[in-house]
């Protein structure tokens, strides 16, 4: 195998051959020492030489140059694929993330529109969509199973609801303005109907307008044997028997209309509550409210007496639902139903 050396020596003696040098086609080289008397050196070489070499040191250049450049470009590039890739990272897990957190909001969309459902069957309101208006509780004719009857929604109830599970696969559809706008809507129609019922329950009569624990119930509603006359006659409310002077209470928020001796009842309060329910208290020995007064559940109105046609100090306490009398009893929550009737006449 020929080398570059040998190659050179033999294209310089074919050129020598076909192209005789002629005098002057020489370069001469003296090296001489600063020193008197010391030997020149000289050295002659031919004008090709110079041609070559001059070659050879810009190909040798041109490929310095060309890989240099090659090198720079490969680092470049290594550079920015390796910000390509930690890019590529962030947004794998930027994505991740937001897939996860997709996965949460619908899960939780999905449990307030379950939520939603519960509260309107419970409130007896119509939830949207057909599928979901079936099964409403405590709707219809038949009575409601002892096994599951319609508790006060309290928090430890919604503890124990789990979010749904969500699918791997996210669909969008389920977290879609749609939906988004019914479940408002719904919540809206709760909330509407929630005041409602607070409002109602605000002003509808709900407890014992006397302390239990320092009354009993002395005469029932319905018919029963007159305490004056020994005739059956009816008695439109409940006779609550108690010690002189007992405080006796508002049964929900309202407005007095009426403060004054009332023949046979003695001195008598009556309350408007909205415009399903009034209450009347008779027999008493003090009024503590006037005439056109404002009045909250628990506030005191008057004082137990015995005034007018009675045998003793007690309360008679009326409640008139849409202008019907009704028994009060059933109205009367904080009282303990175990507690006996002590007598059928009045005291």
């Amino acid at each position: 195998m020929m080398g570059p050396g040998k190659g050179l020596f033999n294209l310089y003696k074919w050129w020598e051959k076909n192209h005789p040098l002629e005098k002057g086609a020489y370069h001469t080289l003296l090296i001489m020492s600063s020193t008197t008397g010391k030997k020149i050196i000289q050295f002659s070489y031919p004008v090709f030489l110079c041609w070559v070499l001059s070659v050879i040191s810009v190909g040798m250049l041109y490929g310095l140059g060309t890989g240099t450049w090659s090198v720079y470009q490969n680092y470049k590039t290594t550079i920015r694929a390796n910000c390509l890739e930690r890019e590529n990272q962030l947004t794998q897990v930027k994505m991740e993330d937001q897939k996860q957190e997709i996965k949460y909001l619908c899960g939780q969309l999905k449990k307030l529109q379950d939520q939603a459902v519960y509260i309107q069957n419970y409130l007896g309101l119509n939830p949207t969509g057909t599928d979901k208006a079936k099964g409403k509780i405590g709707q219809g004719g038949g009575g409601v199973s002892e096994q599951f009857s319609p508790q006060p929604l309290s928090s430890h109830m919604w503890k124990k609801q789990t979010i749904p599970s969500v699918p791997d696969e996210v669909q969008p559809i389920q977290i879609s303005h749609q939906n988004i706008s019914r479940l408002d809507k719904d919540l809206e129609q709760i909330i509407v109907s929630l005041e409602k019922r607070q409002y109602e329950l605000e002003y509808t009569p709900s407890i014992c307008p006397v302390a239990p624990h320092k009354s009993w119930i002395s005469c029932g509603y319905g018919m029963r044997d007159s305490p004056f006359t020994g005739k059956r006659q009816f008695h439109a409310g409940i006779d609550i028997a108690g010690w002189k002077g007992t405080p006796v209470m508002a049964p929900a928020k309202g407005k007095v209309y009426f403060v004054r001796n009332w023949g046979s009842m003695g001195l008598t309060i009556k309350i408007k509550h909205n415009s399903t329910y009034h209450t009347t208290y008779g027999h008493l020995l003090k009024a503590a409210v006037k005439k056109g007064q404002a009045v909250n559940r628990g506030e005191i109105i008057g004082y137990m007496g015995n005034s007018g046609r009675s045998t003793g100090y007690h309360l008679h306490y009326e409640i008139k639902k849409n202008n019907k009398r009704i028994d009060p009893f059933s109205y009367m929550v904080d009282w303990n139903s175990n507690r006996a009737v002590l007598a059928a006449g009045d005291k």
